[in-house]
């Protein structure tokens, strides 16, 4: 690892960036680790545990730690910043390292220890982290808790890293069923028993024709609810076949157009979008882009004209969503994060699911402008045939 001068602090756009040396390093471990009851202690914490130095670098871990990571060793850990240590994918943004990014901003780790250090309290944030596993995207949802701790006159930070993936998603699950899915059931529910009431065949057949809609809406949310949960086990089956592309952009501008959300707003097919014949799963494809349309209606106002439309590129095909408006730094910087949600807890798994699904499943890629003038465009590349 070699020595790292503590003074280099300028290439930070947030926590600074400075490390101790790692001869410095080896002696704090050395101290720590010849305190035996300070390893029982911390052994004994089910959680991931490790001690940080002022320069937020791991000098001491835990068991569960070392099984988390693997094959390595104690000694190979030693100078890591703990999203170094998760593999947390903006780490290796900067030469700086893990809490020097701008998305670091919005990191419950770095802030949990920056608060700890600053007040000398403990301090406890929720984290999310994406990091690479075999090629794939992987997000967790962590529970961080830095306390502060003295060791021999030096300064040093006890951190817990306690995964909460699990309840984070079973709220989700939970907020929909009891809510989303509740709401359209209830309306339904009033559609049927409205009927009832009505003599004029024009007038039941509208509300017929209402009913369907929401049934088609109910099934909707409970099969995009299964793929997702299908998706994260490893354990979602694509069907490949023949399709249009304009034929897909018109499917789900039209599955949208009666919408609740979509209420005194547009979705308009770009007419000069792009059409070839698509080897892909075409019902994959339309989740992916009904809810990148869904999250660009919840975020225009009254009148506002949501634009879709495909553009080819060699091999692959670009599909893109607009709307007007600009999202702030602190949503671009998490947007795609699992569990992060504009509209409240418990409710981000929009733009997650589609990264997810995008990447994983349909082989292709996920970015997005936003900006004042252009407004916000987000925009999925994938092969025209998927092997």
């Amino acid at each position: 690892m070699g020595n790292i001068d503590k003074s280099k602090t300028g290439d930070s756009e947030y926590a600074s960036s400075g490390r101790a040396a790692y001869e410095e390093i080896v002696r704090q471990y050395d101290v720590l680790a010849g305190n035996q009851l300070l390893s029982l202690i911390t052994d004994a914490i089910p959680d991931v545990a490790m001690i940080l130095n002022e320069e937020r670098q791991l000098v001491f871990s835990n068991k569960a730690l070392l099984a988390l990571v693997g094959d390595l060793s104690s000694l190979d850990l030693l100078g890591k910043r703990p999203g170094e240590l998760l593999d947390c994918l903006h780490a290796s943004e900067t030469p700086g390292g893990c809490g020097t990014t701008k998305s670091c901003k919005y990191c419950g780790a770095i802030n949990a220890i920056l608060e700890c250090q600053r007040t000398g309290m403990s301090s406890m944030k929720e984290c999310r982290i994406t990091s690479k596993a075999e090629g794939f995207d992987v997000s967790y949802d962590l529970q961080i808790n830095a306390a502060p701790f003295k060791f021999n006159d030096n300064n040093y930070i006890i951190l817990t890293v306690k995964d909460i993936s699990d309840l984070k998603r079973r709220r989700v699950l939970e907020r929909m069923f009891f809510h989303d899915v509740l709401n359209t059931a209830t309306g339904l529910n009033g559609l049927l028993s409205a009927i009832k009431d009505v003599s004029s065949p024009e007038e039941r057949q509208e509300f017929v024709d209402i009913a369907e809609k929401a049934s088609n809406d109910l099934i909707e949310d409970i099969v995009s609810q299964r793929a997702l949960s299908a998706a994260e086990n490893g354990d979602l089956q694509i069907k490949i076949t023949r399709y249009s592309s304009v034929q897909v952009l018109h499917d789900v501008a039209a599955y949208l157009a009666h919408h609740q959300i979509a209420e005194g707003k547009r979705i308009v097919v770009d007419p000069f979008s792009h059409s070839i014949q698509m080897e892909t799963d075409p019902q994959l494809l339309k989740r992916v882009l009904i809810n990148l349309i869904k999250n660009a209606l919840e975020a225009s106002p009254k009148d506002s004209v949501i634009t879709i439309g495909s553009r080819i590129n060699n091999t692959t095909i670009w599909f893109w969503v607009n709307n007007p408006g600009q999202m702030s730094e602190m949503v671009q910087r998490q947007i795609f994060q699992r569990s992060f949600s504009t509209k409240g807890a418990d409710r981000g798994i929009g733009t997650y699911s589609v990264k997810l699904l995008t990447t994983n499943y349909l082989k292709g890629t996920v970015n997005f402008e936003s900006d004042a003038d252009a407004g916000t465009t987000f925009r999925i590349e994938i092969p025209v045939g998927i092997s």
